[in-house]
């Protein structure tokens, strides 16, 4: 097992992050304590040198390469749930990474396909690049993207199930 300090330092050396990024990954490391690693972006920012969108940007990168895992945090405040501050994890092992990385790319594509779905019903729904709201089954989608839209669409409304025999 290597220092996640040796880790960023021979990523940076490959070329798979920046300078920037490297600076920004040390800085959230050197937040770790007893408690755990809960930083927030400006935080970061300030330690490392580093515009927020640069630290927001240099976090990415680790959720892509899986050296770095975040847990979302909500809180109740007044009666409302808002979002509280990020909790992290440094990822040391190399299946932890693979692990932590895998579901990130999960999860993004989740987010993107519930952002294709909701962009292919509000067209059907304004009736834009259709005749009619008749015309929904009539569609003929004309990319991959948005067969692959409809296709999720349908498998959320009507999950497959599995052929008897």
């Amino acid at each position: 097992m290597t220092s996640f300090a040796s880790q960023i330092w021979t990523l940076t050396q490959s070329r798979q992050i920046t300078a920037k990024t490297h600076l920004v990954l040390q800085a959230l490391a050197s937040f770790e304590g007893q408690r755990g690693l809960f930083p927030s972006h400006e935080t970061i920012a300030a330690r490392s040198g580093a515009s927020v969108r640069t630290v927001i940007r240099a976090l990415e990168t680790a959720y892509r390469l899986g050296i770095i895992e975040r847990t979302r945090q909500r809180r109740r405040v007044s009666g409302r749930v808002c979002n509280g501050p990020n909790r992290y994890r440094l990822i040391l092992t190399d299946l932890e990474q693979a692990r932590a990385a895998a579901a990130h790319a999960a999860q993004r594509l989740r987010e993107a396909l519930a952002r294709r779905k909701q962009a292919f019903l509000s067209k059907c729904q304004n009736g834009s690049g259709l005749n009619s709201q008749s015309d929904i089954f009539s569609y003929h989608p004309k990319t991959k993207n948005d067969w692959l839209d409809l296709i999720a669409s349908w498998q959320k409304e009507t999950p497959l199930k599995p052929s008897p025999g």
